[in-house]
């Protein structure tokens, strides 16, 4: 794949060089939007006597995994550091392993095969599908270790490398923490979280192609700078996991957010400045750092908002800065259920923004909605459409409106972990009665989550190692629905058996080996809470 970059960094090969080859298991298109590569990427190679070299899923299913700096395998890297930002992730990295030649399973590796490290959010939260891949997990925030980890993989022998990362906070690793069947060994792991962002490493310089405009490997937000401005969520929603394990919000400021932006343009080529966070709409004064931007002459684009800090000003701004569609959060159309789950939004908000959105010149509006939730009345599902219909008839009258509905996913560390899912049957059923009233609203078009795909992410995210066979043969098929049914079948499963699954309030569980800001005693009171109100 031959794309022409600004600020891509190729350094001369030398055996002294200890060499880091940097993994995001998605396509070229994929990877290059995430802040994460950038961020690792520049700093791996701002560390003396370093290389870092991206390897991304190849376009072509056929072809190995390569470099793009120096088209180098795999296997030639010293190190291969991982990302992981979401649980499907683990199988095509696992795919790419297999591929390059490299044993996935750290039970059989050699010491001669690369380091192999995995970090991101979804490990974070529970590594332990995907336990006996790395030699060595890393969870939470890498900034505020990054000189411990530059120190121990500066180590002459990848012995002595493991042995110096696992001193670090946030590690751990096979033989350390737990043993070859899985079982814990180790004291309880405690995951990193930044405090503050002063004095933080910040990829000031990015890479930006440009020779990929209308290409299958044109990045989605095109020639772009990603500008975090905070990380991590105060809300605590219970079926969220950011608001449980990455608590609480951290922000940058509002001058701190000026000066980057400023000396970007500066040191980059770029149209459109992405803004990234989870909590976006919470920073202080993000009218004045969008205002900042599009004086600049930049078009800016943000994820989706809180409908409660949306203000015609902010939402003028957005405009002018070339943002076209409105992206809001309700989750459902059922205010007590919304506030039950501990999503603290009224109809009243929800209401009002859209109602300025229109006012202001948006004639796109995205909603974001999830079904299926524990213990959810019927009522809810007419709820929801009722809500949706009332949005078109009073708030949006013109324009299209896209609703993205799928049925709620359990997910470790939240919670909502403890309670079951919908069967693959009835989260069809309602899916065929949403899209047939959805559809009867005018200019509004549905969207859905396959019911199997759900399931699979379940299985990903709340299952243990005595998984980690179904990813190696899954990976050296294919990820697709009828493996994985194949698959479960032969083992006497199914994904209604995973759907109704669910791990038990008393039980103990893999992952309360990792300790967050919030305690299992926290996350157990806020389902009871949920239960004992809801539950009939």
């Amino acid at each position: 794949m031959l794309v022409r970059e600004q600020n891509a960094i190729k350094k001369e090969w030398n055996e002294e060089k200890i060499k880091i080859g940097l993994v995001y298991p998605q396509t070229y298109r994929v990877a290059m939007t995430s802040l994460a590569i950038q961020l690792l990427y520049f700093l791996f190679n701002s560390w003396d006597n370093f290389i870092c070299e991206r390897i991304f899923k190849p376009l072509n299913p056929t072809q190995n995994p390569y470099s793009l700096e120096s088209q180098k395998n795999m296997k030639d890297f010293d190190i291969i550091a991982i990302s992981c930002q979401f649980e499907f992730d683990y199988i095509y990295a696992i795919e790419m392993l297999q591929k390059a030649g490299i044993e996935p399973d750290v039970r059989k590796r050699k010491e001669s095969d690369p380091l192999i490290m995995i970090g991101g959010p979804s490990v974070t939260v529970n590594p332990f599908p995907i336990l006996f891949v790395p030699d060595i997990f890393f969870l939470g925030d890498f900034e505020p270790v990054e000189r411990l980890f530059r120190n121990a993989l500066s180590e002459k022998s990848k012995r002595l490398r493991i042995e110096s990362l696992l001193d670090i906070p946030g590690v751990i690793g096979y033989n350390h923490s737990y043993d070859k069947n899985g079982k814990w060994i180790g004291q309880k792991a405690r995951s990193v979280k930044i405090k503050d962002f002063s004095n933080t490493f910040y990829p000031i310089k990015q890479i930006i192609p440009e020779n990929v405009q209308g290409t299958k490997n044109e990045p989605v937000f095109g020639k772009a700078y990603y500008l975090e401005t905070d990380r991590g969520c105060n809300q605590r929603c219970n079926f969220c996991m950011v608001g449980h394990c990455r608590f609480p919000r951290v922000g940058r400021t509002l001058e701190q957010l000026t000066e980057i932006i400023d000396l970007a343009s500066e040191q980059n080529d770029f149209d459109k400045v992405i803004i990234y966070g989870s909590a976006v709409a919470q920073s202080g004064n993000l009218d004045k750092l969008l205002e900042h931007i599009v004086n600049l002459g930049y078009e800016v684009s943000c994820s989706s908002f809180r409908a409660d800090y949306i203000t015609e000003e902010l939402l003028t701004i957005l405009k002018n800065g070339g943002q076209r569609t409105l992206t809001l959060a309700p989750e459902t159309g059922d205010e007590e259920l919304r506030l039950d789950i501990n999503k603290i939004m009224y109809d009243e908000d929800i209401f009002n923004a859209v109602d300025i959105a229109w006012k202001t010149g948006f004639r796109q509006l995205k909603l974001y909605m999830i079904y299926g939730f524990p213990f959810e009345d019927e009522i809810v599902e007419q709820r929801n459409i009722d809500f949706v219909k009332n949005i078109r008839k009073k708030y949006f009258p013109t324009g299209k409106i896209s609703v993205s509905i799928n049925q709620f996913i359990s997910k470790a560390n939240t919670p909502f972990q403890f309670a079951p899912m919908l069967t693959i049957k009835d989260s069809k059923m309602k899916q065929q009665k949403y899209k047939k009233e959805i559809y009867q609203i005018k200019n509004t078009t549905p969207g859905f989550y396959e019911p199997e795909w759900a399931a699979i992410q379940k299985i990903l995210s709340l299952r243990d190692q005595t998984y980690f066979p179904f990813l190696l043969e899954i990976a050296q098929l294919k990820n697709t629905i009828g493996n994985w049914k194949r698959l479960l079948k032969k083992n006497n499963n199914s994904f209604d058996k995973e759907l109704l699954w669910h791990p038990e309030i008393k039980d103990e569980l893999p992952w309360d080996n990792i300790t967050h800001n919030l305690s299992k005693k926290t996350v157990v009171a806020a389902y009871l809470k949920y239960r004992d109100k809801r539950a009939k």
